[in-house]
């Protein structure tokens, strides 16, 4: 992956000079920018908590999602890039179609 116009090639394996890898860094960089996300197993069902940011007063109400389903018993609690969390959302709910395309029965919790 290349930046375009900043003469930086950044990829998986550019490494700092102290030995870290770079994407790694700014990947823990969102997470720490972000809200905190929890899930909790309890006896009865799961528990999810998201902290609510507020970054400005111009955003939509409720654009701001970080709890998602999956599908009918899949909840997903996300924390770092919206962009990030939206990506893995979907890529759960189509998996979930295909499984129940295919055994005509919902995905297991465990797959």
């Amino acid at each position: 992956m290349t930046s375009i116009g900043t003469g930086y090639d950044l990829s998986v394996s550019t490494y700092s000079p102290d030995g870290r890898v770079f994407q790694v860094e700014y990947a823990n960089k969102a997470v720490d920018n972000s809200g905190t996300a929890i899930g909790l197993r309890v006896k009865d069902g799961v528990v999810l908590a998201v902290e609510k940011l507020i970054q400005s007063k111009l955003l939509v109400q409720g654009a701001n999602r970080r709890i998602q389903s999956a599908d009918l018993h899949i909840g997903i609690a996300s924390a770092g890039l919206l962009a990030d969390g939206r990506h893995v959302v979907n890529r759960a709910r189509d998996e979930a179609q295909a499984w129940r395309d295919i055994y005509r029965q919902p995905i297991p919790g465990k797959v």
